[in-house]
């Protein structure tokens, strides 16, 4: 039951099938071009990693570093980078253990501003990682793929 318009592909650890295609067919398609999320992402990394900029000049040089990582992630992101595809998976996860790290040595759910920042950048990291990782425009636009549910449904 093979033809032109069937598309067979290897599931991946998920069970999920991906169609791969090249930068040139992403750059076509109208799915290729960022939508409103996706640059909302990138504009909070370049935001909050000039934030830390600021901060970490004034305060701790690994600060300044993160800082500088975060900005840059968000300036591959607008680049179509992978690299910066994983970075923005991986490295503000920082967020969350400066988030769980100041909750359990204040002795208190929320007791200061810091915390609050700490908090919201978290909140916006699990959001922003999870529809980067599962997205349909992301995986589309950064990893070249997108899914094949004929190719699923096929193998029921």
């Amino acid at each position: 039951m093979s033809d032109e318009t069937t598309v067979i592909t290897q599931p991946d650890s998920f069970g999920r099938h991906w169609v791969y295609v090249t930068e040139a067919q992403v750059r076509g398609h109208s799915k290729g071009r960022f939508g409103l999320v996706v640059w909302l992402i990138c504009l909070w990394f370049v935001a909050v990693g000039g934030l830390e900029i600021v901060l970490g000049s004034s305060s701790s040089f690994p600060r300044l570093v993160f800082g500088v990582v975060l900005f840059l992630t968000g300036a591959g992101l607008v680049l179509r980078r992978r690299q910066a595809y994983l970075a923005a998976l991986f490295v503000p996860m920082i967020f969350l253990i400066r988030f769980f790290s100041q909750a359990s040595g204040y002795g208190g759910i929320l007791s200061g501003p810091a915390q609050y920042y700490h908090l919201c950048n978290a909140l916006v990291v699990v959001g922003g990682c999870f529809y980067l990782f599962e997205g349909d425009r992301p995986n589309f636009i950064f990893r070249r793929r997108y899914r094949s549910y004929r190719a699923e449904s096929a193998q029921k």
